[in-house]
């Protein structure tokens, strides 16, 4: 927490740790048997407060939105040097959203949608 805000009018506020989420939470799972290796990951964090988010007021407070990441991936090796590989991150298509004050001030929200990677490896 942060006591006496450098801020006028503020000095006597106390806040969270502005760049710091409250909870957050990763977990994976992974799967290998012979050539196939899965894994399967969430990561989550509550909103906060930006680094350089501080307003004049909790009005113009600019926060992170709460966010919930979930990625997939798989290889499968066809020989020692041969690899098969995909790739699948944001399946959720989690926004990076920004709000000022209350969620319900929706300053910013970006849509990134779900990536897909896939392809080959060769090592040498």
């Amino acid at each position: 927490k942060i006591e006496g805000l450098p801020v006028d009018g503020r000095e006597n506020e106390e806040m969270a740790m502005p760049g710091t989420a409250r909870n957050t939470m990763n977990g994976s799972l992974s799967y290998e048997r012979g050539n196939l290796s899965l894994r399967f990951s969430v990561n989550y964090s509550t909103s906060f407060l930006e680094a350089d988010g501080v307003g004049a007021s909790s009005f113009y407070d600019r926060y992170h939105d709460d966010a919930l990441y979930v990625d997939a991936n798989g290889t499968f090796a066809f020989a020692r040097n041969i690899r098969m590989f995909v790739e699948a991150n944001n399946l959720t298509n989690q926004p990076l959203r920004f709000y000022q004050g209350e969620r319900g001030r929706v300053m910013q929200a970006e849509y990134y949608n779900m990536r897909i990677t896939a392809g080959f490896k060769f090592d040498l």
